[in-house]
């Protein structure tokens, strides 16, 4: 795994005496298609572009609430998705280069490879173009973090997850986030900060197993700032309709 794991281990080993030390990391991509380059969930489909957009939401808001009040005109009325995305995007590919090069740096290996051990000391290496060879080594971490779980439902291929947002190539639109934990709620944060009508569906309570009177507070807020909530319900189907 190249996260934050991984690529923090792989070079802490060499300074510690590692004669040997690759990094394996390989993307598969979502079913939307998406797929992104080293550095993990948190650089390219987590932290990075959600605080970005989160901090264009953040300034569309101020503009939009404050300017008259000083004394200006302009409004951030309309949103241009397709320029924040494609600066979004860039920002983490220049990231993607730079650790690359880190990992040169400290004389660590990097293999665009999909791994799947064998014994204890091999693992099966296929790279993007489907050749499959081998490697050995004398100890194997796993760090290969986690990915977002697809809608069992009828027609649930047509939902994009968070690993798609980011990457978006035209608006989102009309959204509505399934699932009222952190990171559906952050999604439904900056989309309505943008402007965007979105509603979360809430299968139970909004943050489970986090202080409740904070999750409290998060779900009033986020009301009081254009996100809406249906509460107890679960998606049984979904369903392309023509122009959507």
């Amino acid at each position: 795994g190249g996260g934050s794991g991984g690529l923090a281990t792989s070079k802490e080993a060499v300074k510690q005496g590692a004669k040997k030390v690759a990094v394996l990391d390989f993307v598969k991509p979502s079913p939307a298609g998406t797929a992104w380059g080293l550095g993990g969930t948190c650089v390219n489909v987590g932290c990075i572009p959600k605080k970005l957009m989160h901090n264009a939401a953040l300034i569309k808001e101020t503009i939009d609430a404050d300017s008259a009040a000083f004394g200006l005109s302009t409004t951030a009325s309309s949103h241009a998705w397709e320029e924040m995305r494609q600066n979004v995007q860039n920002h983490i590919r220049g990231l993607n280069f730079k650790y690359r090069v880190n990992l040169r740096e400290n004389g660590v290996t990097y293999l665009n490879k999909l791994g799947k051990l064998k014994d204890k000391n091999t693992i099966e290496v296929t790279d993007k173009k489907g050749k499959v060879s081998e490697i050995t080594a004398a100890r194997v971490l796993i760090a290969v973090g986690g990915r977002p779980t697809n809608l069992d439902c009828e027609g649930g291929e047509l939902a994009i997850s968070s690993d798609d947002i980011f990457a978006l190539e035209k608006s989102p639109g009309k959204t509505l986030c399934v699932g009222a934990s952190y990171i559906s709620l952050e999604c439904a944060g900056f989309l309505a900060g943008l402007g965007y009508d979105t509603t979360v569906a809430v299968r139970s309570i909004l943050l489970r197993g986090f202080d409740r009177e904070c999750a409290d507070k998060i779900g009033s807020y986020m009301e009081d700032h254009g996100v809406k909530f249906k509460h107890e319900v679960v998606p049984s189907k979904l369903e392309k309709v023509d122009g959507d």
